[in-house]
């Protein structure tokens, strides 16, 4: 794990109080770190500045999931492990692979565009995000794409912010589009 310069944690139960947390530290030019699960705190240019972290595991409603429609809406904190289990419910898939299941959030892997094996024959995680909330470092929330496949309104902000580590805004809310369990699978070895 990375050696950020962390004197305080806070942890908001919902978007309003992050805003409000971010809001604060922005008046007083107080640095913010986002943590996830804690499985990539290494990502990007090293933090030097002291400042408070700000944990989204509050943040794990699974706010929207008709089966139907294939897509899922969920908040940043919710594991990867935790929406896999909830999609084989339906037979339903996140064909990401990603390492460190069990802790590692859906708002880290597309914050940091984290893509396991998967990618080659699955696409990667801007394939899958078709929907985003965040807040900007000011404390204003803002949307990007939608609930639905086929949106084409507006600017695609769920490109921009997929891989941005936080640095455009902290993903509060991610939509994605999902795909059907495989019926069979099989693994093959050469050598």
């Amino acid at each position: 794990m990375a050696d950020l310069p962390i004197k305080t944690t806070i942890s908001p139960a919902n978007q309003a109080e992050l805003a409000a947390a971010l809001a604060e530290a922005y008046a007083s030019g107080s640095a913010i770190y986002p943590i996830g699960g804690g499985t990539s705190l290494d990502f990007g240019l090293p933090a030097k500045t002291p400042g408070s972290g700000l944990s989204l595991a509050g943040l794990s409603r699974i706010v929207d999931y008709p089966a139907r429609d294939m897509t899922v809406t969920v908040e940043a904190g919710v594991t990867m492990q935790t929406l896999s289990d909830l999609l084989a419910t339906e037979g339903q898939r996140l064909p990401l692979g990603v390492p460190l299941a069990d802790r590692a959030t859906v708002g880290g892997v597309v914050a940091t565009n984290w893509n396991g094996p998967r990618r080659y024959g699955c696409g990667t995680v801007r394939d899958y995000v078709i929907g985003i909330s965040a807040v900007d470092g000011r404390g204003m929330p803002f949307k990007g794409g939608g609930r639905v496949v086929k949106n084409v309104a507006g600017y695609d902000l769920c490109k921009l912010l997929v891989g941005s580590l936080g640095t455009l805004g902290i993903i509060t809310q991610v939509t994605l589009k999902l795909r059907p369990l495989a019926e069979k699978t099989a693994l093959i070895t050469l050598g």
